[in-house]
């Protein structure tokens, strides 16, 4: 329950703020169709956590960043950023890659705002 109580809080909260302009970063449980819609209605981007609470986007990154790893991301041009931050006894990695290929997603024009940049 504690979960999904997640999935209703997340447009309560973004409705609550003035995020126009702004990068939106949510973690997997956010990673909604209706949440990335709304983010962008309000002006916002988003970078979304994918896991498998969405199996066909999730299998879909996966076989993508498995083929790409293969042959060292030769033939995918991706722009790579990780930081790392120790704090409160713990070591937190955050990882972002970030691709132009969105052909191999399912229903990529399903989610708001989801565009090639190149």
């Amino acid at each position: 329950e504690e979960k999904s109580n997640e999935i209703t809080a997340i447009p309560k909260l973004l409705r609550m703020l003035d995020i126009k302009g702004a990068i939106v970063s949510i973690d997997a449980m956010g990673c909604q169709k209706k949440i990335a819609e709304q983010i962008v209605s309000q002006g916002a981007d988003y970078i979304l956590a994918v896991k498998d609470n969405q199996p066909e986007l999730f299998d879909a990154v996966k076989d993508y960043f498995e083929t790409a790893k293969a042959t060292d991301f030769l033939s995918v041009p991706v722009s790579y950023d990780e930081q790392t931050n120790a704090d409160h006894g713990r070591v937190e990695v955050r990882r972002c890659c970030l691709v132009n290929d969105i052909s191999t997603l399912p229903q990529p024009e399903n989610w708001a705002g989801l565009t090639v940049v190149r």
